[in-house]
């Protein structure tokens, strides 16, 4: 198995795209869909809000791709459910 290595140039280059188009860290990744609806809401949110829209909007796209997590759930505290597996007891007859 290979150790993963850091990815700092390849997150760079979504954080550069990002600065220009929301949703460009997704779409470098290939989720064409999830970028292009980033790109969509962006410019919307850009128009309705300003400046703060369009950060949020990229900043959002940008934690999905690094990490995996919406910035909703970047934020909220890992609950124990999710920290351990789910197992179920079964009834002996």
């Amino acid at each position: 198995m290979e150790a993963s290595k850091p990815r700092t140039g390849e997150n760079a280059v979504k954080l550069v795209g990002e600065m220009f188009l929301p949703g460009a860290s997704l779409l470098l990744d290939g989720r064409i869909l999830a970028g292009a609806g980033h790109a969509i809401v962006g410019t919307l949110a850009r128009l309705a809000l300003g400046p703060i829209g369009f950060v949020l909007v990229a900043a959002n796209s940008f934690s999905e791709s690094v990490s995996g997590k919406n910035l909703l759930k970047q934020f909220q505290p890992e609950s124990k459910s999710e920290a351990k597996p789910h197992t179920t007891k079964s009834a002996a007859a």
